[in-house]
């Protein structure tokens, strides 16, 4: 069993053991993404930022992003919450990378590419959050909040 296994199966286990709130109503989607991905700076050691995502027809997207910078890998958890039905938890892992957008001033965070999606983006937006992005790794237009913060250890 590799170190990324190991890491990914503990990671589970321990999401599984902390949502007591639901246990046995959750569905629970893995997809792991193995990539080949250049790092361009790193985030150092492992940052975790969250946060309550819009969605359409439900009452929030509830993120957890984990970036670990020794291996630039992610864990991120999103749990779809209210939506008349148990909530469901998709939880995805790969590698990401850090790079400068078109501007040549705004910082990204790329997260690898999903099976059937291309990859997510995020702006770096100080020492303390992130902001999703489009798949043009654009800023959504309009007034909802799609910021992550970074959460303290």
């Amino acid at each position: 069993m590799t170190v990324r296994t190991s890491l990914f199966s503990i990671l589970i286990l321990l999401l599984l053991n902390s949502c007591k709130r639901n246990s046995g109503n959750a569905t629970i989607t893995v997809d792991t993404i193995e990539t080949e991905t250049p790092v361009i700076e790193p985030v150092k050691n492992e940052t975790v930022y969250e946060g309550l995502l819009p969605c359409a027809d439900c009452q929030g997207i509830l993120t957890n992003l984990m970036l670990q910078g020794d291996s630039s890998t992610y864990f991120l958890t999103e749990t779809y919450l209210g939506s008349g039905k148990p909530d469901s938890v998709f939880l995805r892992s790969g590698t990401y990378t850090t790079l400068t957008a078109a501007d040549s001033i705004t910082a990204l965070v790329q997260l690898s590419a999903v099976k059937e999606s291309g990859p997510l983006y995020f702006e770096i937006s100080g020492d303390t959050a992130l902001i999703r992005l489009d798949m043009n790794a654009k800023r959504i237009q309009g007034n909802l909040n799609y910021t992550l913060i970074r959460q303290s250890r």
